[in-house]
């Protein structure tokens, strides 16, 4: 960081702006450091990349993710062992510290219409094996991709679909309620699955890990900028699942900035506190 500017990158979807903004108004706010926003960068690879090569400071990511994406760690771990390894492995291997996550856990998703659900008796992913042959599968070409993705997910569920179908998030949702595609692998906290009437199948081979949102910071920022930790502070545990949809879907169906969706939430839980953190 160059001296007084911080850079927050994102990946590239919508909670990663709103979260971004989060993390970005509560120093603007709490410190006189100048913020710089190089939001929309795209993967969790791209992302690592910036921050090991200083091109960013601080952006926020899933603790599951680091855990198999990053570290290519493969076991079954709680959610508490993830996080303990993500921050000793982070801090050792790559300088980068985890701060206290955000509190929601924002797990991949597979859903399907709630109709087609109630018809087809479908509560768990398992169920879908005897149907997939006739199914479309729609997933983002990430998605498709990752360690923790497509591939690994089909084997452990032992799927295979008839057709597959990689897209854009936004049109992934319509396409599904439309009809035009049959499964999703979404985000459990994305606010389309229940305004656009689907169903979240049970995980029911837990091949999902957690994946808590958290701030991650280069050490040496954090060593330079001590102040950076007590800002984003009041964030930890201050987001729930439902609180997170509710914030996405006013972004990706209300037409609101991810800016005035955060500054909006800040103002109403957050800052609402007084500075010395009673309420």
């Amino acid at each position: 960081a160059s001296k007084g500017v911080i850079r927050i990158g994102s990946k590239n979807f919508t909670e990663q702006f709103v979260l971004g903004e989060l993390i970005a108004q509560s120093i603007e706010r709490a410190t006189p450091l100048i913020v710089e926003r190089r939001f929309n960068l795209g993967s969790v690879v791209v992302c690592h990349r910036a921050m090991i090569h200083g091109d960013i400071d601080i952006y926020p990511e899933y603790t599951g993710t680091g855990f198999r994406v990053i570290l290519s760690k493969h076991d079954d771990a709680s959610p508490g062992k993830i996080l303990r390894s993500v921050r000793r492995e982070y801090r050792s291997r790559f300088d980068i510290q985890w701060l206290e996550p955000f509190g929601f856990n924002n797990t991949f998703a597979v859903a399907v219409r709630e109709n087609y659900a109630e018809k087809n008796n479908l509560q768990t992913i398992s169920d879908l094996r005897g149907l997939a042959r006739a199914l479309s599968f729609a997933m983002s070409p990430e998605f498709h991709e990752r360690p923790d993705g497509f591939v690994q997910f089909t084997n452990r569920y032992q799927l295979s679909f008839g057709e597959t179908r990689e897209m854009d998030l936004a049109l992934m949702y319509r396409a599904v309620q439309a009809g035009h595609a049959d499964v999703l692998v979404g985000n459990s906290t994305d606010g389309r699955i229940p305004a656009y009437g689907l169903k979240i199948l049970e995980d029911d081979r837990n091949f999902f890990p957690a994946y808590f949102a958290a701030p991650l910071v280069r050490r040496e920022v954090l060593e330079q900028h001590p102040e950076i930790r007590e800002a984003l502070e009041p964030l930890a545990h201050s987001l729930n699942e439902r609180t997170m949809q509710a914030l996405n879907f006013a972004v990706d169906e209300q037409g609101k900035t991810p800016r005035a969706v955060a500054r909006d939430f800040l103002e109403q839980h957050i800052w609402i506190r007084s500075p010395s953190g009673t309420t």
